[in-house]
């Protein structure tokens, strides 16, 4: 189920760092929405700018990066005008964030229960009892029913799939419009990922979330997300629906992507692999910053910079492949 406006609407992000008075940009020119009840996956080599985007939404840009220029909107508020404090009232009440590694995220001196009780009186207010109340029925709700039932547990003696729902339900607590989740499943083994993943799947449709998924693995992103965003040195190059990425990818690099997915049962020849490495953030390459990897590269991708074509996918390619029907 979607609205007319998006939950998140990122439009010209540029974030980058001023040295000698200039500007270098690490994301470049990036623009998205997410609406509600849709789940948006980030997919790309690392470097490629996922996580710092997501710092930018959240205003935890890393100590030297700034946003160079750009709008971030959800539910309609402008974000980059919102003072330090108005910021902080948001992340947790409006949006949440599930983070890869919920053992250094959460407190290890505090418990569970407590922690998520305390984020609820923080942003909602209530007596203690009360945010109690709620995080014993949040921690029911992600499958830890024994946690919610009795006495208050520390996050050393969880395992790492309990951690993780933990970090679930405290993204939730205030019933936020957006949720974040930057790769939370890469500590854990395959079953517990699925696990993982198929609870915040069915939270999202039950509660109409607009989720950001970022993820290396593109498996999961064709079984989880709506729609799949792909970024290559910063910028986006290729963004649709997530079937359609799987079955007909229109920029080399999305192709080169789902063709290095490794498959079962194996023909026994050698993995598909993307040739070179990510550029820096400079120099970066004249024209295509995909170029100097590129299998279907010609003499104008090395001298023009594509922009961003719209025909159901949106992609950024010269030589694209071509449209299935």
């Amino acid at each position: 189920m979607t609205t007319d406006r998006p939950v998140l609407a990122v439009s010209g992000l540029t974030l980058g760092v001023t040295r000698d008075r200039r500007a270098r940009a690490l994301v470049d020119d990036l623009s998205f929405e997410v609406a509600r009840g849709e789940m948006l996956a980030f997919v790309g080599e690392s470097g490629s700018g996922k996580s710092l985007t997501t710092a930018a939404i959240f205003g935890l840009l890393p100590s030297g990066i700034q946003r160079l220029a750009g709008s971030i909107r959800v539910n309609g508020t402008e974000l980059t005008t919102l003072s330090d404090r108005r910021l902080r009232a948001w992340r947790g009440r409006d949006m949440g964030l599930i983070f890869q590694n919920p053992l250094t995220a959460l407190s290890p001196s505090v418990g569970v229960q407590a922690q998520i009780a305390e984020t609820y009186r923080v942003h909602k207010g209530g007596t203690r009892d009360a945010a109690r109340a709620r995080a014993r029925a949040l921690l029911a709700e992600v499958g830890l029913q024994a946690l919610a039932a009795g006495p208050d547990h520390y996050p050393h003696q969880l395992s790492g799939g309990m951690r993780q729902r933990v970090m679930i339900a405290l993204a939730l607590v205030c019933d936020p419009a957006l949720i974040i989740a930057d790769e939370p499943t890469t500590a854990l083994d395959v079953l517990i990922q699925a696990q993982i993943l198929d609870l915040l799947a069915r939270l999202q449709r039950e509660r109409g979330l607009a989720v950001v998924f970022i993820t290396h693995d593109l498996r999961l992103a064709a079984r989880y997300a709506d729609r799949i965003l792909v970024l290559y040195a910063g910028c986006a190059v290729e963004e649709g629906d997530a079937a359609q990425f799987f079955t007909a990818p229109r920029h080399p690099y999305s192709r080169a992507l789902r063709d290095a997915i490794p498959t079962i049962p194996s023909t026994g020849g050698r993995l598909a692999e993307i040739p070179g490495q990510p550029p820096g953030p400079e120099p970066l390459p004249t024209g295509c910053r995909f170029a100097p990897r590129c299998a279907n590269v010609r003499e104008d991708c090395r001298h023009t910079e594509p922009v961003m074509t719209h025909d159901g996918t949106r992609f950024a390619c010269l030589h694209p492949y071509a449209r299935t029907p």
